[in-house]
C-alpha cells in the first residue's frame, strides 16, 4: 500500500435489509397452497420495508432488491398473492412488486 492510500471497507450493502425481510413472505407469494394467510412475520416485514421505501434507501431500491431475488425464480410468484398481499397485512405498499419485476420503469 503506498502512501495516502486508505483501506476501504466493503459499503453496507443496500440490499442486505431486503434479502433479510421479503424471504418471510415468499411462501404465501409463490402460492403455497398450505398457506392462505401472510404469516404476522411476512407483514410485520413488509411494514419495515416500506419503512425503508419512504425513510431509508427508497422504493426503487427495494425493487431492485426484490427484482433481483425473483427473477426467474421457481415457482414465480402468484400476481393474485401479490395483489392480496398488502389488503391482508393491512398496508399500502410504497414500492412495487411482481412476477416479472422492471424497476427501470
Amino acid at each position: 500500500m503506498s502512501a495516502g492510500e486508505e483501506i476501504m471497507t466493503p459499503p453496507f450493502s443496500v440490499c442486505d435489509p431486503i434479502f433479510e425481510y421479503f424471504p418471510n413472505c415468499l411462501e404465501f407469494l409463490v402460492g403455497d397452497p398450505k398457506i392462505s394467510m401472510p404469516s404476522a412475520k411476512c407483514c410485520e416485514h413488509m411494514m419495515l420495508l416500506n419503512t425503508l421505501a419512504n425513510y431509508g434507501v427508497g422504493p426503487k431500491a427495494i425493487c431492485w432488491c426484490i427484482e433481483i431475488m425473483v427473477k426467474g425464480m421457481q415457482p414465480p410468484l402468484v400476481p393474485s398473492r401479490i395483489q392480496d398481499l398488502p389488503r391482508m397485512c393491512y398496508i399500502t405498499l410504497s414500492f412495487p412488486i411482481s412476477d416479472s419485476m422492471d424497476c427501470s420503469k
